[in-house]
């Protein structure tokens, strides 16, 4: 559906009760082939005036915070979770957010962007499907559809705390580096209707060392993940896992412990144009003595609580497996 459609569709919504007290319905706006989409809160009093989205005070700081990351404010695409002002600009109610919900997917979907940032905690809650605190938040990259999601503070808060400016700067900083990186430009998408399915074999290990797990950071993409990779003709699925983890990590003499659980991964390749149906076979090992070296797609490693794994990793598979992982170790 065209950007312009999808604006049709937002001045005429009435599925939720703010139709009733807005001035304009405010639909999104920006390069329709943008890199990044912001999302942020709801319109406010000077938006709900002019029907475009941050347009008032908060707009003002969200354009010189794109300035001095490097990015025009044409260049990206923004828009909120509601599309209506909240009467009094009172916070969004659970029912209007998931009325909304479509019109926030429709415009994902149209703009396909690289990268997505949640401005402030309504965004992240509704984007990262969890509440947290925007300072704990910021701090980690999640994943809404296949794509990198950056959390960080909405321009509002730094109208009363000049302070946050430089870290809402960073993290726009942040999602012009993944927009940028060759890797996330044909980074996975949601599967896709009527294209070729293929089935993959993978294996791969959750390595434990003194009640903690090891993670490795992707080079290009800088997120975090476990070791795996594909299962070789005639190779068994711990073969497979003992090998990928000794040539991802730089350990030898890795010891499998136990087989931990299955872990599918649905996506779609747009390199390959194909869509990928990834089995993983997650095996739970004891790490050696010795310190580990990376190979060359990686580029930082990190011995990880149970707190510290699931606030870093990118995949929610991943996250499960890890928390399995511990549960495991703990027995």
């Amino acid at each position: 559906m065209s950007l312009e459609e999808l604006a049709r569709r937002v001045r005429r919504c009435r599925k939720c009760r703010l139709w009733k007290t807005r001035e304009r319905a405010v639909p999104g706006e920006g390069d329709g082939n943008a890199r990044i989409f912001l999302v942020g809160e709801a319109p406010g009093r000077e938006e709900d005036r002019q029907g475009r989205p941050f347009v008032g005070a908060a707009g003002k700081i969200l354009t010189e915070s794109l300035k001095m990351a490097g990015l025009k404010r044409e260049s990206v695409f923004i828009t909120s979770v509601l599309r209506c002002r909240p009467p009094g600009n009172r916070n969004p109610r659970k029912d209007e957010i998931e009325k909304c919900r479509p019109h926030l997917e429709s415009y994902i979907e149209a703009v396909d962007p690289c990268a997505v940032v949640a401005l402030g905690s309504f965004a992240h809650r509704v984007l990262a499907g969890k509440s947290t605190k925007v300072s704990e938040a910021r701090l980690e990259t999640r994943e809404y559809e296949g794509r990198p999601l950056i959390s960080t503070y909405h321009p509002a808060a730094v109208l009363y705390n000049r302070r946050l400016l430089k870290h809402l700067t960073s993290d726009l900083k942040r999602a012009k580096e993944f927009a940028e990186s060759e890797d996330t430009r044909i980074i996975s998408r949601p599967t896709r209707k009527g294209k070729r399915d293929i089935s993959v074999k993978t294996a791969g290990g959750v390595i434990h060392r003194r009640g903690r797990i090891l993670l490795i950071r992707k080079k290009s993409e800088k997120l975090w993940c476990l070791p795996k990779g594909h299962v070789e003709k005639g190779e068994s699925p711990e073969r497979a896992a003992m090998r990928e983890m000794e040539e991802e990590t730089g350990l030898r003499s890795i010891r499998i412990e136990q087989e931990l659980c299955d872990a599918e991964y649905s996506y779609y390749w747009p390199q390959d144009d194909v869509n990928y149906r990834k089995k993983v076979t997650y095996f739970l090992a004891r790490a050696p003595r010795g310190k580990p070296e990376p190979e060359f797609r990686f580029d930082e490693y990190r011995w990880c609580t149970e707190s510290e794994a699931t606030n870093l990793l990118f995949h929610q598979n991943d996250v499960n497996v890890a928390r399995k992982a511990f549960k495991a170790i703990r027995k």
